[in-house]
C-alpha cells in the first residue's frame, strides 16, 4: 500500500474517532447543547474539514494508483483543499485554544469541563491535530494554489464561521466562546479581525512551509 494512502487512511480515522468519540462514551455535553449543537465550535469545524479531506485524498490515492499519479483535476482539487483551509484552519485552532488558555483558561475551556472531557481527548482534539498537516506535506506531493484563489477562500471560510457565530448569539444570547461574552463590542471586532489576520497569515505560511519542506507537484506543460 502506497505510504500516502496509508496516512491518509489513519488520518481520516483519527479525526472521526474525535468526532464520534463523545457520542460513544456517552459523555453529558451540556456546553455543546442547543441551538448550533457542536457545530457552533470552529475545532469541531476543523475536525470535520479534516475527516472530508482525508478521505478526499485516499480516494485521490486509490485513482492514481488505478489511472496513473498524474497532475489531475482531482489532485489540484486536494491540493487546493489542503493549502487553503486544512492546513490553516488547523494551526488556526491550535494557536487560539492554547494561546488563550495560556493567558486564562476559563476564557476558552473553563475548568468545569475537565470532568467531562478527558485531557487525553483534550490534546487529541487541540494539540495532536498540528501533526497530520505538517507530515501530509511530506508524504504527499501536493502542488501550491494561487495565492489569489487562497485568500478567496479563506475570506469566505472567515466571514461565513462569524455570521454563523453571530446567528447563535442571536438565538441564545450568548457568543460561542466565553472570551467574545466579556468583550466590548469594539474589542470583540479586533479579535476577530486578529483572527482573520493570523489566518491569512497561516496560508502564506502552509505556502512557505509546502515549498520549503513539501514534495511539491510540478505539473507538466503540453507543447
Amino acid at each position: 500500500m502506497d505510504r500516502s494512502l496509508l496516512f491518509h487512511i489513519i488520518a481520516a480515522v483519527y479525526h472521526f474517532y474525535i468526532l464520534i468519540y463523545p457520542y460513544y462514551y456517552k459523555l453529558d455535553m451540556n456546553h455543546a447543547k442547543g441551538f448550533g449543537g457542536r457545530l457552533k465550535f470552529l475545532t469541531i469545524w476543523g475536525h470535520l474539514i479534516q475527516v472530508a479531506y482525508y478521505i478526499f485524498a485516499a480516494l485521490v490515492d486509490l485513482r492514481n494508483s488505478c489511472c496513473g499519479n498524474s497532475c489531475s483535476k482531482l489532485r489540484r482539487a486536494r491540493d487546493w483543499y489542503f493549502s487553503t483551509l486544512v492546513f490553516p484552519i488547523t494551526f488556526l485552532v491550535f494557536i487560539l485554544f492554547w494561546g488563550l488558555f495560556a493567558i486564562d483558561r476559563e476564557l476558552v475551556m473553563p475548568k468545569r469541563l475537565d470532568r467531562v472531557i478527558d485531557p487525553s481527548y483534550n490534546h487529541m482534539v487541540h494539540t495532536y491535530i498540528v501533526f497530520w498537516p505538517i507530515v501530509e506535506a511530506l508524504v504527499t506531493e501536493i502542488s501550491v494554489p494561487q495565492k489569489r484563489q487562497g485568500l478567496i477562500a479563506i475570506a469566505v471560510f472567515s466571514v461565513t464561521y462569524t455570521v454563523w457565530s453571530y446567528i447563535i448569539f442571536l438565538n441564545t444570547g450568548k457568543w460561542v466562546y466565553p472570551i467574545l461574552n466579556i468583550l466590548s463590542d469594539m474589542q470583540r471586532v479586533v479579535f476577530i479581525l486578529v483572527a482573520y489576520v493570523l489566518v491569512v497569515c497561516l496560508f502564506l505560511t502552509t505556502r512557505a512551509y509546502q515549498k520549503k519542506f513539501g514534495r511539491v507537484c510540478v505539473e507538466k506543460k503540453t507543447q
